[in-house]
């Protein structure tokens, strides 16, 4: 459902970007396209890091036949070192410097430059007279973010596979937090990159190109979009499809894109007319969907000025720079920078070795060069975020400070704009617990549906309709209606204490959870890259977020409560555990109905995750750009002066906060409260037993 949802929002949003670019038949029109994307671009990465000094060490250089390897570093951004080799043409009569380069970006692997691929695409270029640079970029070869030199690899990722995909997006879902991107900051190194070269005197600045594979695709895509310095690209087994949802790795995401009419074939177009090379592997995908790409990239081209000028490729074989692109991508650079034509051979030597590559005597900038890693960086960025907010000095000034709180996260939650009134179906009725329980969907909006069961106490049998209404708890558990129903001491003393239940499966979550085969095998894994964080992903890049689907999940169902007879509308209570307390909370600060809220075992702050390297909340949970805004303390102060209830508040890794650092955490929630003469209403608490914590949550809802 959750899934078909984002899907048919997209749908709808990429044939309004059709429309639109159907109407489009003039050159001038065509640049203001192109002036169109480059602005949408750059507005969802974020501004760019600051142009330091590069500093360039060459630590050695390795003679071999008609080239030579360069092993260098640079500073590609304040205190951050970027690792590399050179390889350069050596001794060739024919191609005297300056030459011409490509900047070669590596796809997801481990080993990153010292790659034989890239090793033998280095070693093909430089002896056709074309310098190639290969960086290791964040992940990867020597730059590691989370290294672990007890194992001696990144402590993330269950196999070297995925090590850089899961790096890449541990740190990059940080960077989202603080209103940055990821692939800002891996452009950025290409573009450095782009500066070493152009500052070299054996290099011809005016002769530069780039190529990237697989995992690198996306990067070089938005490279070809911003860099005006490049002459010439090659892009091989990368998913530009216009109709391609995205978000398989943090680095592919375009948050907002669909909506703001920008696909992922649209970044090539700005590329126009310089030569473009597409390649696929046909492993990877069929003949018909590169076609089709080419044919709409030609159509750009030619009203552009270059219609011979794009051109696609399909290499038998697996997902991979084969030997036949690699010669292909050769042969297109050099045409590209006005080379005379030749056949050069690869070496049939066997590739180098990574310790004869490596810039470092570790293996690793972290504990080599003393770098940062660009989670270092990214702290460094959120040393003064969340924004202070003034604490208020009387009532009035408090209500005004909820108000801009509202202001600040609403937006960010990205909730769907409900297009039909809610209604239920009861679909049956049964007994648990002494309740008697109603099971059915709530339907939130055109193709959701939350499913709930409700726990109603008992009516008197001979007239059901004298029954009185009565106090009801909405009770969500980040595993959806299991979750509550497993509870069986809870829901025994909720009917002790004359309480209705009811309990929700949200979004994704229970009856309608994301595809859950890969998530049950290796939940660390899925915390990075499974079904929930991908579809939590391309939710973003529809303009939604798995986040704020949920959150309007549990507002429907409050609305649900109050148009039914029998709960008293002025004793709707909220109850959050887990994941749930996040969507708890948001909905608490928005309803302003919901009588009291208690959160149970809930993120203290969104803070804690981008202070500290190890942190395993998941994706679903994460507002981009919310550290630039607010912080969840900000958002627990708009349930003032209601009842709020914290109770084992837990850190980035899910460990219990200490007491001291949620009342530093919460100071500005209690002052609130106090400026509502409502001190009492607002309460941390700690708990160490089941039997402790149902106490906690009886005496928070008033029913000791």
């Amino acid at each position: 459902m959750v899934e078909n949802y984002i899907s048919q929002r997209s749908a709808a949003q990429l044939a309004a970007r059709r429309e639109k670019l159907g109407a489009i038949r003039t050159p001038q029109e065509a640049a203001q396209r192109v002036a169109e994307i480059r602005s949408i671009c750059n507005r969802i990465l974020g501004p760019s890091p600051e142009r330091s000094e590069l500093q360039p060490k060459s630590i050695r250089k390795l003679p071999r036949d008609r080239y030579s390897i360069e092993v260098l570093t640079w500073q590609s951004m304040p205190g951050v070192l970027t690792t590399a080799n050179l390889y350069l043409p050596e001794g060739q009569r024919h191609h005297p410097p300056p030459h011409p380069a490509v900047v070669c970006l590596p796809g997801h692997w481990a080993d990153g430059k010292s790659n034989a691929e890239y090793q033998r695409m280095g070693q093909l270029l430089s002896r056709k007279g074309i310098a190639a640079l290969i960086p290791d970029l964040c992940g990867q070869g020597e730059r590691l973010e989370f290294y672990d030199s007890t194992l001696h690899r990144s402590w993330i990722g269950s196999s070297p596979k995925l090590t850089v995909a899961d790096e890449r997006t541990q740190v990059g879902n940080l960077f989202f937090l603080t209103g940055h991107h990821l692939s800002r900051f891996l452009i950025w190194d290409a573009v450095r990159a782009l500066d070493l070269l152009s500052e070299r005197g054996d290099i011809d600045r005016e002769r530069l190109g780039v190529t990237g594979v697989a995992g690198s695709g996306a990067i070089t895509r938005l490279l070809c979009c911003l860099e005006p310095r490049l002459k010439a690209a090659v892009i091989v087994a990368d998913n530009f499809s216009p109709d391609s949802l995205g978000g398989e790795d943090a680095e592919h995401s375009l948050f907002d894109g669909f909506p703001l009419g920008l696909s992922p074939l649209d970044l090539l177009v700005p590329f126009a007319p310089r030569p473009l090379l597409l390649a696929y592997c046909s492993a990877d995908k069929p003949f018909a969907l590169m076609e089709s790409c080419l044919t709409e990239l030609t159509h750009w081209y030619t009203l552009l000025g270059g219609k011979d000028k794009v051109a696609g490729f399909i290499a038998e074989g697996q997902q991979s720079y084969l030997k036949e692109l690699r010669t292909l991508a050769a042969d297109h650079f050099a045409r590209a920078f006005g080379m005379p034509e030749e056949r050069t051979r690869e070496p049939e030597t066997p590739p180098e070795s990574s310790e004869a590559l490596a810039c470092t005597e570790t293996g690793q900038i972290c504990n080599s060069l003393n770098s940062l890693s660009l989670f270092g960086y990214q702290r460094e960025l959120a040393r003064d975020l969340p924004p202070a907010l003034a604490v208020p000095r009387d009532e009035n000034a408090a209500q005004k400070l909820q108000h801009e709180v509202r202001e600040r996260f609403v937006p960010l939650l990205r909730m769907p704009a409900e297009t039909r009134a809610m209604s239920n179906e009861v679909e049956s009725h049964s007994r648990d617990w002494g309740y008697q329980v109603e099971k059915g969907r709530i339907v939130i909006d055109e193709g959701l549906y939350v499913p709930y069961s409700f726990y109603a106490l008992p009516q008197p049998a001979d007239d059901p309709a004298s029954g009185k209404s009565a106090p009801t708890v909405l009770a969500l558990h980040e595993r959806g209606i299991a979750g509550i129903s497993a509870q069986g001491t809870w829901m025994t003393a909720f009917a002790e204490a004359g309480m209705h239940v009811m309990t929700i499966d949200v979004c994704g979550v229970g009856e309608t959870r994301l595809q859950p085969d890969r998530e049950d095998k290796d939940p660390y894994d899925a915390l990075l890259c499974g079904s929930e964080a991908l579809w939590a992903r391309r939710a973003l890049n529809a303009g939604t977020s798995l986040l704020g689907m949920r959150v309007l999940s549990v507002l429907r169902s409050v609305e649900f409560l109050k148009s039914r007879w029998d709960v008293e509308q002025s004793h709707i209570s909220l109850i959050g555990v887990g994941r749930a307390a996040l969507w708890s909370l948001f909905a608490g600060a928005l309803e302003s109905s919901i009588a009291r809220v208690v959160l149970l075992r809930g993120l203290s702050t969104y803070k804690c995750l981008v202070e500290h390297r190890r942190h395993n909340h998941h994706f679903s949970q994460y507002l981009p750009g919310a550290l630039r805004e607010f912080d969840l303390p900000h958002v627990a102060c708009c349930l003032a002066p209601r009842p709020l209830t914290l109770i084992n508040t837990v850190n980035q890794r899910k460990e219990r906060c200490a007491p001291a650092d949620s009342k530093r955490d919460y100071a500005l929630t209690s002052e609130i409260y106090k400026q509502f003469k409502s001190a009492p209403n607002f309460r941390m608490l700690a708990t160490d037993s089941p039997l402790e914590t149902l106490q906690a949550v009886q005496q928070a809802l008033g029913s000791v």
